[in-house]
């Protein structure tokens, strides 16, 4: 039905972008369909995305879930001291951000909270990128923070029509940070991580190079369909962006 709509509006963005922030009528806190699969119709709107050829250098850490080994983590910051700024992509306790900033450079962090969170962010001061957009050497950052909000409770979290207007109004960047994932349409029996489709919106719209974040617990590197980066990072990693991968 969703395609059909589409078709008949010749893949007009305005009409697409009304027809995703209706409420659906199924269980806003289940699998949502609707969202399943809209890859090849946001690439014929909106195109492949932009190339990188800038330079940034981070550490990324998330889903430390107070199991951050601290002489590990120590080491780590040693071999990769030179650094240009650190990101924190949430689900973090107190006694890791405690190990963390005895190592890295408090002026360099910029943090988002995760599904799993109280707000650290305030307690330690920490610069929060939730909603801004920062630059760094000529690199303009955008983050986003929580994930879908998969059940009735008060976390870091969003509905998918709240994540589409959240990011609908924001400006393109280089990088994309994120807690959650873009929508996975794979995740049918797994709602709380099928990701969000605002995510996905972005980052195909303002045809976005980079996409890093966290939240499914497992580190890899690849690309989406229309070309964006994504990185997904869990515990810490050093990465040294100069061009798409």
């Amino acid at each position: 039905m969703f395609l059909r709509f589409l078709t008949r509006k010749k893949l007009n963005p305005q009409h697409y972008y009304k027809n995703i922030v209706e409420e659906s009528n199924s269980n806003v806190y289940s699998f949502n369909k609707k969202y399943a699969n809209q890859e090849n119709i946001l690439i014929k709107m909106f195109g492949n995305a932009k190339g990188f050829n800038k330079k940034i250098r981070l550490i990324v850490i998330s889903d430390t879930h107070n199991c951050l080994n601290e002489a590990e983590f120590k080491v780590f910051i040693q071999k990769y001291n030179n650094y240009d700024i650190c990101l924190l992509l949430g689900d973090h306790n107190y006694n890791d951000i405690k190990i963390i900033l005895k190592y890295v450079d408090k002026t360099k962090v910029y943090g988002l909270l995760g599904n799993h969170d109280y707000n650290y962010l305030d307690e330690f001061k920490l610069n929060n990128l939730n909603g801004k957009i920062i630059c760094i050497n000529g690199v303009k950052l955008l983050g986003i923070q929580g994930s879908f909000k998969y059940k009735p409770s008060n976390f870091p979290s969003f509905t998918q029509k709240e994540s589409i207007e959240f990011l609908n109004d924001k400006e393109g960047v280089d990088i994309l940070v994120s807690h959650d994932s873009q929508f996975n349409s794979d995740m049918k029996n797994n709602p709380a991580h099928q990701g969000l489709f605002g995510i996905t919106y972005y980052l195909f719209k303002n045809k976005v190079p980079y996409h890093i974040h966290g939240h499914i617990h497992n580190s890899f590197k690849r690309k989406l369909s229309n070309g964006t980066n994504e990185i997904s990072v869990y515990m810490y990693e050093y990465l040294e962006l100069e061009q798409s991968f």
